[in-house]
């Protein structure tokens, strides 16, 4: 019966469930060993180094003051073999437990970070908690897997140098998924009668400003006369270790000429595409009220950018880092979250006000950001070869909207609110005119049965409706964007007079703008006719552009389809100065305008999609 509703959740909600296509079958002997995939199996660390002395920073410490430009990271990969140890199932579901017989062993690799920092990662290994074993709990029917706990040993030099220069830390197995991390296993039928094991755990552990009153402290790559490691101080330095495991080699296929050129060892700043990237919610909700069938999409388009700090290739991958951050020249305090959300947090990619549109009801949600989780960070490894992120990226997104704060308000403490898990395909290609192109869909799936559901004026609980059984949310998270590969010189412009927004504004906007920017005249006006969030803005210097191409973009190299710019200016309802976020797409396919004044409280307009589309 659990298959079946997990089916029929997937059909009404149109997505990728990963459900096994048969029943899975126990191996012979419910015991099985079978060596790692060393192309597919890795582990590393994301160190974020600071220095963060401050009471109020700590113990996560949250400080923005990152030192050696940021993220120390390596990947390194793993060769050895892996024991599973099967239980005689119970209701189809059979508990497991394992183990590394020999341990796993790690190529040597190198921890760098953007400036200066950098490591060697020498005689690593992986091994098993000395006083335990890792374990979970594998549903046969589903090939879901539940209850899992990871504990491993991380040893390399850069471990080992960090325990010699903090001699009061403990080291201890890392956890995973931890008190905040991750943790997700998956397995496979084999033609042998085997079961194929994949694995990808990631943790988030802080190391305050103090180790039992000593200074924290990150070793660094010089010893001295008497060989003791030297070192410097970082207080709120944290670690976030994370380790995939697979005894399947990466599938793809080789992108040859398409594959980009990684620039290793830095930080980028891609341009999202905003027609391309969404952040949605697709809800299957029983309730009544709603009307039948209780089904609708919420879908913000986003402006901002995706930052990628790649690190240094190890065998055929590089691990990268990924984060979201406001549209260029944004620049501004974030209003307090009503959410209890821990020191750190930051504005994310800004999403327009949309309408949510049951067959009953409609709900206007306003206020929409996509934010990073600073604790699970998100990193993964690019398969050089195929330009894929091997075994796909999880991204832990703060989501943060009016409509979703209310239902953890009315829900009195019942939903923790925190990040959401999205899991996908990532991808990086080459462009139509030199462009380094991200693409990402993230999906997650979270039950909503028994659960309050607010009426569309968001009052309280008295006046909102219950989940009924097999309700069930699925957040989406759609991004692409783009690194510009050259130097622009066009002149961009065009206009548009009395066009709808998505949420039945009518605007009207005209648009000058030179590529290259620098020293160059340019112009921008946009009217929105709304009686309480309308007005004209008139720029008077623009701050920053970028011109870029869509993906499917057939103009000749030096011509753009898709022109991102800011500029300062004045809004006719006051007289203080205003911010104007603007992107224009003319592709033919995939027209589309984004306007944000003041990052969007003041005003905003977009030309919506029809449908989500694909990044």
């Amino acid at each position: 019966m659990r298959h079946h509703v997990l089916v029929l959740a997937c059909v009404l909600l149109g997505a990728k469930c990963h459900l096994s296509a048969a029943a899975l079958t126990l191996p012979p002997g419910l015991v099985e060993i079978l060596p790692v995939s060393k192309a597919g199996s890795y582990y590393g660390d994301a160190v974020r180094i600071v220095d963060c002395p401050q009471d109020k920073d700590n113990p996560f410490g949250s400080c923005g003051n990152v030192l050696f430009g940021g993220l120390a990271m390596y990947d390194s990969h793993l060769g050895g073999s892996i024991q599973i140890r099967f239980f005689p199932p119970l209701a189809n579901v059979s508990h497991f437990e394992i183990i590394h017989p020999d341990n796993l062993r790690g190529d040597d690799s190198l921890m760098k970070a953007p400036q200066v920092y950098q490591f060697p990662i020498r005689q690593g290994f992986i091994l098993d908690q000395l006083d335990g074993v890792s374990s979970g709990d594998l549903d046969l029917i589903t090939g879901t897997v539940t209850n899992l706990v990871f504990r491993l040993n991380f040893s390399n030099t850069f471990y080992l140098g960090l325990a010699n220069v903090n001699p009061a830390l403990k080291a201890s197995a890392f956890a995973f998924p931890g008190a905040a991390g991750s943790a997700r296993a998956e397995f496979t039928q084999r033609p042998d009668g085997l079961l194929d094991f994949t694995f990808y755990g990631s943790t988030f552990l802080p190391l305050g400003s103090n180790i039992s009153g000593d200074p924290v402290r990150i070793p660094m790559p010089f010893t001295g006369p008497a060989f003791e490691i030297g070192s410097i101080q970082a207080p709120g330095t944290s670690l976030h270790p994370h380790i995939r495991i697979s005894t399947k080699d990466p599938d793809g296929t080789e992108c040859g000429v398409n594959c980009p050129k990684i620039p290793f060892n830095t930080i980028q700043q891609f341009t999202i595409n905003s027609q391309s990237s969404t952040v949605a919610d697709r809800f299957n909700l029983n309730v009544p009220q709603l009307g039948y069938p209780g089904n609708a999409t919420a879908q913000s388009h986003l402006q901002g950018r995706v930052q990628i700090q790649f690190g240094d290739r190890s065998g055929d991958t590089v691990p990268f880092g990924v984060s979201l951050l406001v549209p260029e020249a944004l620049l501004a305090n974030p209003p307090a979250s009503p959410l209890p959300l821990p020191p750190g947090f930051s504005l994310g990619a800004l999403g327009h006000d949309e309408d949510l549109k049951f067959p009953a009801l409609t709900y206007r949600f306003q206020s929409v950001v996509m934010s990073d989780d600073n604790f699970d960070i998100s990193v993964a490894a690019l398969n050089l070869k195929t330009g894929e992120v091997l075994g796909g990226l999880l991204y832990k997104g703060v989501f943060v909207q009016t409509l979703l704060l209310q239902v953890l308000f009315q829900n009195n403490g019942r939903i923790a609110p925190g990040s959401f898990p999205y899991r996908g395909p990532a991808s990086f290609e080459n462009g139509p005119n030199g462009e380094m192109v991200f693409r990402y869909q993230g999906d997650s799936f979270l039950p909503f049965e028994g659960f309050i559901w607010p009426s569309p004026d968001f009052t309280t609980a008295a006046h909102s409706f219950l989940a009924g059984p097999g309700s069930l949310l699925n957040p989406r998270l759609g991004l692409q964007a783009m690194l510009i590969g050259d130097t622009p010189q066009a002149l961009k412009s065009g206009s548009a007079e009395s066009i709808h927004s998505s949420i039945g504004d009518t605007f009207s906007y005209s648009y000058s703008i030179p590529c290259d920017g620098a020293g160059k005249p340019g112009s921008f006006e946009y009217t929105n006719g709304n009686s309480s969030t309308g007005g004209t803005f008139k720029m008077e210097g623009f701050a920053s552009v970028n011109c870029l191409n869509s993906r499917t973009s057939t103009l000749s190299r030096g011509d753009y389809d898709t022109i991102t710019f800011s500029g300062f200016g004045t809004w006719s309802k006051d007289s203080n100065p205003h911010l104007a976020n603007v992107q224009v797409s003319t592709a033919p396919a995939s027209s589309y305008v984004t306007i944000m004044i003041d990052g969007g409280l003041t005003s905003q307009a977009n030309t919506r999609s029809a449908q989500e589309p694909i990044p």
